[in-house]
C-alpha cells in the first residue's frame, strides 16, 4: 500500500462528514494550496488575529474555544499532510501521524460541540493559519516532528490554564480543556520517542 493510500485512511472518517453536522472543515487534504478552512474566517494576510476578550465573559470563553478549535483543525491537517509528505520518516512514525490526525479531529469535534452549546459563532472573529504555514514549511520529518512537539506543548499549557481559570465559572468547558491537555501530552511523547531532544 503506498503512502497516499495510507493517508487517505487517516482522513476518511472526516472526509465524508457534511459541514454543519459535526464535520466542520471536512475536506482533509484538499490540494497543493492547502486545506479549505471554512467555516473559519482567516485574518487578512499580514494581520494578526484580534486579542481574546476577558475569559470571565461568555465572549472571552468563545474566543478561546474558537482559537483552540482552529488549532486542532490545523494540527489535524498537518499530521495527515506530513504522513504523505515526509518519506524520510519511519513508517511507524507516519502511521502514528495518521492516528494523531484522527485524535485532533476528535478534539476539534469536542470543541465545536461545546461552542454550539454556548452559542459561540465560529466565524464571528478571524483566526490565523500561521501554525499550518509554519508546519508545512518544515524541510524534513525531524524538523516537522520537533516543531509540532513545540506547538502541542504550547497548546497543552494553554489548555491547562483555561481549565484552571474556568473550573468554577464553566466546569464543563474546563473539564473538556483538561481532557484535551492530557491527551496532548501523549502526542508530545510520540515526537520524543522518534526524535529525542
Amino acid at each position: 500500500m503506498n503512502s497516499s493510500t495510507e493517508s487517505s485512511k487517516a482522513s476518511a472518517s472526516w472526509a465524508t462528514e457534511p459541514a454543519g453536522q459535526g464535520g466542520a472543515c471536512p475536506k482533509g487534504l484538499s490540494g497543493p494550496s492547502g486545506p479549505g478552512w471554512f467555516p473559519f474566517r482567516l485574518c487578512a494576510e499580514g494581520d494578526r488575529p484580534p486579542a481574546p476578550r476577558g475569559i470571565e465573559t461568555p465572549d472571552g470563553v468563545g474566543d478561546r474555544l474558537r482559537t483552540a478549535a482552529f488549532a486542532e483543525l490545523q494540527a489535524r491537517e498537518a499530521f495527515a499532510w506530513a504522513a504523505v509528505r515526509y518519506q524520510d520518516a519511519p513508517l511507524a512514525l507516519r502511521r502514528a501521524w495518521e492516528g494523531l490526525a484522527e485524535a485532533e479531529h476528535r478534539h476539534l469535534l469536542m470543541i465545536l460541540a461545546r461552542m454550539r452549546a454556548l452559542g459561540a459563532e465560529i466565524a464571528q472573529r478571524p483566526v490565523s493559519d500561521a501554525l499550518w504555514r509554519s508546519l508545512t514549511g518544515c524541510p524534513d520529518a525531524p524538523s516537522f516532528a520537533r516543531w509540532m512537539r513545540t506547538a502541542e506543548d504550547r497548546g497543552r499549557i494553554a489548555e491547562e490554564r483555561f481549565a484552571e481559570k474556568l473550573a468554577q465559572s464553566d466546569p464543563e468547558t474546563a473539564s473538556m480543556f483538561a481532557e484535551i491537555a492530557r491527551e496532548e501530552a501523549s502526542h508530545i511523547a510520540i515526537a520524543d520517542r522518534f526524535f529525542p531532544a
